[in-house]
């Protein structure tokens, strides 16, 4: 399991705990990016993250350096496979 898996399975269990909160009241997520090291935080209501969770793909949580990393992911999952 990579760092992002990682952090998703985190993140989604923040969301569960935090379901009965207002969806304007911001909470800590962790930067879904693929760096171990990483331990940025990202602030996101409720609602924000069921957004980026219920895009199709979902679009991950990253901190501002991980906007990179979605530019990638977006070019490589956009490419033909081969």
């Amino acid at each position: 399991m990579d760092g992002a898996d990682l952090y998703r399975q985190v993140n989604d269990s923040i969301r569960r705990l935090a379901s009965g909160g207002s969806g304007v009241e911001t909470w800590e997520f962790l930067c879904e990016c693929p760096e171990i090291e990483c331990h940025a935080m990202v602030s996101l209501t409720l609602v924000e993250f069921d957004e980026r969770r219920s895009a199709s793909p979902p679009v991950p949580i990253l901190a501002a350096h991980g906007s990179d990393y979605a530019r990638r992911s977006e070019t490589q999952s956009a490419s033909p496979s081969r």
